[in-house]
């Protein structure tokens, strides 16, 4: 869709590099015929979740791949879409579709490739019921991450969730919302994760049709917005993204975020840190001056930096 641009990218956290650990982020876009894609997975940083970085990744190819199959199956009945009930029952099949797909692929790992001792052994002493659970046959867990994603088409575009991280649209006005409602079982180092028996019924959508599809859509794991002060500062750096991407097009612009991502997590939460996101070039370039008026400056929180810094970081213990 020659409209759209597309982005996504991630970059391993500053705490995560002075602990050694491997990034548990996983981001991905596609610009296609039919819709754009992006999305945002982040795995669960603590030790006991031995594969969470696999996890992620799954998560975004289940969500894709159910994707592409939601809208080919719309095509020429988008209509149905107008019908809130309808629509709600869709997009709640669509949501099952992606946590079953995401279980047959952690499945299909596990089997293919059983927990080694190794694996087992990095699991702290104070979780050694993991473990346990683990060599019972129990797996899900190690797998453990959030996923948000969104879709747009020439006449909708949505967004999906489960877990922390934000969302962020650019309205056509130049004007930053988060669409997709809060969970308020996401807080501090806890977060809802498609890990959980009950993950198909956690997840949170948002939907557009016509003239309300935003003129750009973000979305970036909590790395980012553990960042910042406030939700109001965190939307204040999306509209400067959006302005940024507008004034020097995608690829300088995507350039400044990768170079800049490192350092936000570095002065910030030290988390990994992925931003995915949907523009229409047009759209932001006629809201300019609106996105030029930043009441807040975005500056991120300064933290002090050492290796035991977010311990418990990513865990959705309840």
């Amino acid at each position: 869709m020659d409209k759209y641009s597309s982005f996504s990218c991630t970059c391993v956290g500053a705490s995560h590099l002075a602990r050694k650990l491997i990034c548990q982020d996983y981001s991905f876009e596609s610009n296609n015929d039919s819709f754009v894609f992006a999305a945002t997975a982040d795995g669960h940083g603590s030790l006991q979740y031995l594969r969470t970085e696999k996890g992620s990744e799954f998560a975004v190819k289940a969500a894709y791949d159910c994707t592409e199959g939601f809208i080919s199956s719309l095509e020429g009945a988008e209509d149905v879409l107008a019908d809130e009930t309808r629509r709600l029952s869709l997009f709640e099949q669509l949501w099952h579709d992606i946590v079953s797909r995401w279980r047959e692929m952690i499945l299909e790992d596990y089997t293919q490739h059983p927990f080694t001792e190794e694996e087992l052994s990095r699991i702290p002493e104070k979780f050694s019921y993991y473990r346990e659970m683990y060599m019972n046959g129990s797996y899900s867990d190690a797998y453990g991450t959030t996923l948000a994603f969104a879709a747009v088409t020439d006449t909708y575009a949505f967004c999906m969730q489960i877990g922390d991280g934000t969302c962020v649209t650019i309205s056509s006005g130049g004007k930053a919302e988060e669409p997709v409602p809060r969970d308020k079982r996401c807080h501090d180092n806890i977060t809802t994760s498609l890990c959980q028996d009950e993950a198909m019924d956690l997840g949170r959508c948002a939907f557009f049709a016509g003239d309300d599809i935003p003129a750009a859509i973000f979305l970036g794991t909590d790395g980012i917005e553990n960042s910042y002060y406030s939700h109001e500062q965190l939307k204040e750096f999306y509209k400067e993204l959006a302005l940024n991407f507008s004034k020097n097009g995608l690829d300088k612009g995507f350039e400044q975020l990768t170079e800049f991502l490192p350092e936000l997590s570095r002065m910030g939460s030290g988390d990994d840190v992925s931003c995915a996101g949907i523009y229409d070039p047009e759209a932001l370039i006629a809201c300019e001056e609106s996105l030029s008026e930043v009441d807040i400056q975005a500056e991120p929180i300064t933290v002090e930096l050492v290796p035991e810094m977010l311990d418990e970081d990513g865990t959705d213990e309840e």
